[in-house]
């Protein structure tokens, strides 16, 4: 038998349901931080780029070569130029790196001693 207690609290259930607007219906689910912008969507809305939605372009090769100077990096030679990001090889005080850096921020992801 169905007490009254499961049955206040399967119309309160019901009743919140309906509250929801229409145009909720999108989930997002994102991994890492904002500014990396990895993740998966369902539903109207791509959040993907949440972190970087001011820059929508990717960022020159040459824009990324001053962004890398700027940081002491020289004899800046890329490696791949496609995709979400620049795969980079450039030395800084005396060591050479391999740079992964974000093709629209210009922000340095990863950076690994050769």
């Amino acid at each position: 038998m169905i007490s009254k207690t499961t049955i206040a609290a399967g119309l309160i259930a019901l009743t919140s349901l309906a509250a929801i607007p229409a145009n909720a219906s999108a989930l997002t689910v994102e991994f890492g931080n904002p500014g990396f912008g990895m993740g998966y969507t369902w539903g109207d809305h791509d959040r993907r780029d949440r972190g970087d939605r001011h820059m929508r372009h990717r960022l020159s090769p040459q824009e990324v070569r001053f962004i890398l100077r700027d940081h002491g990096y020289r004899n800046i030679r890329f490696f791949d130029r496609s995709g979400p990001v620049y795969e980079v090889r450039a030395s800084r005080r005396g060591e050479t790196y391999f740079l992964v850096v974000n093709a629209r921020s210009g922000k340095i992801l990863s950076r690994n001693r050769v």
